[in-house]
């Protein structure tokens, strides 16, 4: 008799790396801002074309913000956020949380949605002489609604603690440490964004932003330039600043312990393989949607170029029917595909609409990708 799959089996799986990692109940402020303030602040936490930010900087500039940003949200504690990756952006972003002001943060005009919202689009401005109470943020509920990004089935809620849980994970997976400096390209009205982001804060590392609108050459001359070990990007394009800036890739060869790359579906494995020739690096795609965070990810130690990689650190998969999102009785490998359905930490934190929507099967979210797995547990991606 088949037996019922609870958690996807990964019959590889990378040594001395945990399959599940507990999320620490306290805000991203207390861990990304206070607690590496006060271990190491005079570490570097934010690297632009403008200088770099200590973390002993990054708790006076968050705090600041915070008060101006309090202040304009008003009772609604509700305001938006251009989502380019930006110092600033990633500044209001902190100071959110820190306030315990709600962000919408969307790749639009932000002008038109505050519009709508009858919110302020962040401004980063001093407060202009009052003052305002900003909550504790010990007695903030870690597990509230925190940030709105725009996904493809709607709004989409995240909180303190499925924002870390995604950061978290990831870096477990990966076996990364607070040595080195992180390179993201993503923008913050992604999940992949804020993952990117708030990674190397969480670790207490440096999180390098790149120039707006960075050319091929001027991307890649920051691995070596910083002496970045981790990037984290798309992966079409990366593989292209790779293609198109040869000799600022020549350059950046062996810096990176691995590039993390986000792809939203099946993907083209030629682009992964340039780039881990090109960089002469692990190559590591990663997969989730707006409402899971992170699911899929390739591990240095072994990967298939064709392959996104396996159920990560703490995301629990089973493969599923697409016509009622039940368990298939049968071990994945054994079938030709299933849908992927999951529970994590790092789901959205507002389930309301989802659940009414019928995108839940008990406590797990219906992502609509269809996938297979080889009989070493390695997942391939079909397509919704």
């Amino acid at each position: 008799m088949p037996k019922t799959i609870a958690i996807t089996p990964s019959w590889y799986w990378p040594a001395g790396i945990s399959r599940v990692v507990g999320v620490p109940p306290y805000s991203i402020y207390e861990l990304c801002v206070l607690r590496n303030e006060h271990h190491t602040p005079q570490a570097t936490a934010i690297v632009d074309d403008r200088g770099s930010l200590t973390y002993e900087d990054l708790r006076r500039e968050v705090d600041r913000r915070a008060q101006s940003l309090a202040l304009a949200a008003g009772e609604a504690r509700l305001a938006v956020l251009p989502g380019a990756l930006s110092r600033d952006n990633v500044l209001e972003l902190l100071a959110a949380l820190a306030a315990g002001v709600r962000l919408h943060i969307t790749g639009d005009d932000p002008r038109a949605l505050a519009g709508q919202l009858g919110a302020p689009v962040v401004a980063g401005e001093e407060p202009a002489g009052e003052t305002v109470a900003v909550p504790d943020v010990s007695a903030l509920d870690p597990a509230r609604p925190a940030v709105v990004l725009d996904g493809p089935n709607g709004p989409v809620s995240h909180s303190n603690r499925s924002l870390l849980a995604m950061a978290i994970s990831m870096a477990t997976f990966v076996d990364a440490g607070r040595d080195g400096a992180w390179l993201s390209t993503l923008p913050l009205n992604t999940w992949q964004g804020l993952m990117a982001a708030l990674l190397p804060l969480h670790l207490g590392a440096p999180l390098i932003i790149p120039p707006a609108k960075a050319d091929p050459d001027s991307l890649l001359g920051l691995i070596s330039h910083h002496q970045a070990t981790y990037a984290i990007a798309d992966l079409e394009g990366f593989a292209h600043a790779c293609r198109e800036a040869k000799r600022a890739a020549k350059d950046s060869r062996r810096m990176l312990t691995a590039a993390l790359l986000a792809v939203e579906g099946p993907f083209d494995p030629d682009q992964r393989r340039r780039v881990s020739k090109s960089l002469e690096c692990p190559a590591l795609t990663f997969w989730g949607t707006a409402e899971t965070g992170p699911v899929f990810a390739a591990h240095q130690s072994w990967y298939i170029d064709e392959s996104v990689g396996l159920p990560m650190t703490n995301a629990h998969v089973v493969p599923s029917d697409p016509r009622s999102g039940q368990p298939i009785q049968a071990l994945w490998e054994l079938v030709e595909m299933a849908e992927v359905t999951v529970f994590s930490p790092s789901l959205m934190a507002d389930q309301t609409e989802a659940r009414a929507g019928g995108r839940f099967a008990g406590n797990r979210l219906r992502t609509g990708m269809m996938a297979s797995s080889d009989a070493n547990g390695m997942i391939y991606l079909l397509g919704r």
